[in-house]
């Protein structure tokens, strides 16, 4: 079959399918079951349906059932089905909020059975020239937390116009590129319906992804990282020196992500509040507080994002992974104090000008 119909049908018919089908869901009639009201920690100015979530998995799942249906749902037919249930309970919370220990049972419960039943689990770790094979129970227990964790820290950075599609889009571009062992359709369908959204939620959004979106998205591209683990590096990846490159170069494609949320927890933790309570303790309110558009905060993260996977590209040969994966969290460290700066010095400033 032709790259044209193998690759590039089914990523216009998923970009089509996304971008048509939320302009359906922005409709008055439509989004008046989604609206996601302003107040409270929101940091959006005005009213807008969240409801971005059933455009992307009908972007993503319609091109890939019709143009890959068989090969898909036999190899990967419990992961299918985690996706689906995962954006419905991120839809059911949509419509009528579930209190957060039950949201994130039921995704642990989801998670556990595709972990289970269609064997998706971290196996071994490389680091440097030493291979660790992980036992099966930890390999079980580590690919639930590790999986569970990408997930709703994707679901965390939901917060600012274009953000998480933007982050969704670069990771998933990036396995494509590092070759990853994965449906080659599933993956452009993927980034192309998320294009498509993306139409609709730049600033000013006229569509949120919401936690049906955010959850769905999130769930793939944590079981994703799994596959991208756990790939060989055979000799027609040209894009890799080193088994030892796959974690540092996964890491940095989910930087933000994986940055922002263990910075949230670690300052609630610091300030005794509930770690799973919706606050402004985001980098991304932080930024806003300090008047950067949502658009420059997109442009900011992601440009960050590359560095890092350039970073992990050329100087881990150079380095070693133990060495560099020091230098990534020295990055986040350094960028952690260096936004709290700006944020005291903007408070001092202002509390100045009204004294």
């Amino acid at each position: 079959m032709s790259p044209l119909v193998l690759y590039i049908l089914p990523a216009v018919a998923a970009f089509l399918t996304s971008f048509m089908v939320g302009r359906l869901l922005c409709t008055q009639k439509l989004a008046a079951y989604f609206i996601d009201n302003v107040g409270g920690k929101k940091l959006h100015q005005n009213a807008v349906p969240a409801s971005g979530g059933i455009a992307l998995i009908l972007g993503v799942l319609i091109p890939v059932i019709i143009f890959e249906g068989t090969y898909f749902l036999c190899n990967y037919l419990f992961l299918f089905c985690g996706g689906i249930a995962m954006f419905v309970l991120g839809l059911y919370d949509d419509l009528k909020p579930l209190g957060w220990l039950l949201k994130l049972l039921l995704q642990i419960a989801i998670i556990t059975a595709v972990v289970l039943l269609d064997d998706i689990r971290l196996e071994s770790v490389l680091l440097e020239h030493s291979f660790i094979r992980l036992p099966n129970v930890l390999s079980i227990i580590l690919s639930v937390v590790l999986i569970t964790f990408l997930t709703n820290a994707f679901n965390f950075i939901d917060g600012v116009d274009g953000l998480a599609t933007a982050v969704a889009l670069v990771f998933v571009l990036g396995l494509l590129y590092f070759q990853t062992p994965f449906s080659g359709v599933f993956l452009m369908c993927m980034a192309a319906a998320l294009f498509g959204f993306r139409q609709l939620n730049r600033e000013p959004a006229a569509l949120f992804m919401g936690d049906s979106g955010s959850l769905f998205i999130g769930f793939f591209c944590a079981c994703l990282a799994i596959f991208f683990l756990e790939a060989d590096l055979n000799i027609n990846n040209t894009q890799l020196d080193s088994f030892q490159q796959r974690l540092p170069v996964l890491l940095a494609l989910f930087w933000f992500p994986i940055a922002d949320t263990i910075r949230v927890l670690l300052l609630r933790l610091s300030r005794k509040q509930a770690l799973f309570k919706r606050d402004k303790l985001h980098s991304y309110s932080s930024l806003i507080r300090l008047g950067y558009g949502h658009s420059r905060i997109v442009t900011i993260v992601v440009v960050l994002t590359l560095l890092n996977v350039f970073g992990a590209w050329y100087l881990e040969p150079l380095v070693g992974v133990l060495l560099f994966l020091v230098v990534q969290v020295a990055f986040s460290v350094a960028l952690h104090f260096y936004l709290n700066s700006l944020i005291k010095n903007f408070t001092n400033q202002k509390e100045n000008n009204n004294g």
